[in-house]
């Protein structure tokens, strides 16, 4: 018999204070048993919200990957959405390792391969022909907005198992696409005997089978590292799967692990030290009700897009801004947050089901601790929603203090949160949106900045 181990993480999200234990464990790994292990990541790996890896634009993520390095990765939406087209092109240049992305291509237009990603690979194990496919969460506004195509993901994996070799004795998926959708893969397509799963941050401690597929996955931040057993016979057949996971708290920890971890921030936040503007003034954010930065972006985006209002949650703004020198490091910490700007023209029905939505949650709504759909804060916050207002007295949404116009449309500008959070569903649900992008929130504001406050010269 033969037996495969298969070390794998998902969801790190640039929690590098997690980093020296799952280095320092898979390296011990590695050098134990090199001939027998592959060592997989399923996504999400990078994070703007960390000040390294928005000052390499994720490229000292790539350089951790490398210290390993893992055998191959495929990219989630936070490497595929959050960086511009030349960004993700070039991001992993200096990779010692494969990555494997199916569904995602170069050219909208012509599907092309990307520059950075293969389909599929093959890794030979003790004989064993291995092919490893890789499949990601297929955002198409985003993509299609950055000039890349991207493909519904069922269809392009039956696609690429046709074209895998016939002397293939096992099949991975690498799948940044959720619990739900490796489910689903499972029950069509039983040929594949593992799937690697990330995207919805769920933990498998002994890993899911579904009909013969075992589904394995460790998570979110890093705060587990996932271990897959396969063992085989002499003809290559895997007689079995087992997975189970490892809690990163308790790995053994570098010696210098705290240098390790302040390292990091302190080298991001060094190259964030460039000098953006001087203000005059210092700009105050308040989580609970309108403010001085609040004001100023809401200036921003609804200059940027050309909206007629600006919807966002207060939460988004993280600090104040005190007079004197603003650096990148300091928008950085603002707005931390891989958010874009979504555009979406809502009828004056629509948009009085979204006022009607707001009143009726925002009370509830402020102090709830908000995790994912590109939030990077504390708490939601008050909803700050200038020109919409709601007349109590007669239960009538409003527009400037009017009611609204029926046959009219407006263009609402917000943010990522508001349109794949469930808090408002008409948002979702509108057919006509823009997304901007690569420029996240603080792009914008920095845009903004300079053009109030003068741009710094060299």
């Amino acid at each position: 018999m033969k037996e495969l181990q298969i070390w794998h993480t998902n969801d790190v999200h640039s929690h590098l204070e997690n980093w020296p234990r799952i280095q320092l464990f898979l390296q011990d790994k590695k050098e134990n048993n090199p001939e027998n292990s592959l060592f997989f990541d399923i996504g999400d790996f990078l994070d703007r919200v960390h000040p390294l890896t928005e000052g390499s634009a994720g490229k000292a993520n790539v350089a951790l990957l490398n210290e390993l390095p893992y055998d191959a990765v495929t990219i989630g939406n936070n490497e595929g959405t959050t960086l511009s087209y030349e960004g993700l092109e070039t991001l992993y240049e200096e990779a010692n390792f494969e990555v494997v992305c199916a569904n995602i291509y170069g050219d909208k237009a012509r599907k092309t391969q990307t520059r950075f990603a293969k389909p599929f690979i093959y890794k030979f194990v003790e004989g064993v022909k291995i092919a490893v496919i890789g499949l990601t969460a297929a955002f198409s506004e985003y993509y299609e907005s950055l000039d890349f195509g991207v493909e519904e993901p069922l269809s392009c994996l039956k696609k690429q198992l046709a074209l895998l070799d016939e002397d293939t004795d096992c099949i991975i998926l690498l799948s940044h696409l959720g619990l739900p959708f490796d489910e689903q893969i499972a029950e069509t397509f039983p040929e594949i005997d593992l799937i690697l799963g990330s995207h919805t941050h769920h933990l498998l401690e002994e890993g899911k089978k579904v009909g013969s597929t075992l589904l394995a996955a460790c998570g979110r931040w890093g705060e587990y590292v996932g271990q897959v057993t396969l063992t085989f016979d002499e003809q290559n057949k895997v007689l079995e799967k087992t997975a189970t996971v490892y809690k990163t708290q308790d790995l053994e920890a570098p010696k210098d692990e705290v240098a390790q971890i302040t390292g990091f921030f302190e080298k991001g936040k060094d190259m964030l030290s460039k000098k953006v503007v001087a203000l005059p003034t210092k700009l105050a954010h308040n989580w609970f009700g309108d403010s001085e930065i609040a004001d100023f972006f809401y200036e921003a985006a609804c200059s940027f897009t050309k909206a007629d209002t600006f919807l966002t949650n207060a939460g988004i703004y993280m600090t104040d801004l005190e007079a004197g020198d603003i650096t990148a490091f300091d928008i950085h910490q603002l707005l931390p947050h891989p958010l874009n700007l979504i555009v979406v023209t809502l009828t004056g029905r629509e948009l009085e089901v979204l006022i009607q939505e707001i009143i009726r949650k925002q009370e509830e709504l402020k102090d709830i601790p908000l995790r994912g759909f590109g939030f990077r804060g504390e708490i939601f916050g008050a909803v700050l929603m200038k020109r919409m207002g709601f007349d109590k007295t007669f239960g009538v949404p409003l527009w400037d203090g009017e009611p609204v116009i029926l046959r009219r449309k407006y263009r609402i500008v917000t943010h990522d949160t508001f349109v794949y959070a469930p808090f408002f569903p008409i948002i979702k649900q509108a057919k006509q949106k823009e997304v901007y992008t690569p420029e996240l929130l603080r792009d914008i504001f920095t845009w903004q900045l300079k053009k109030r406050y003068g741009e710094e010269k060299e």
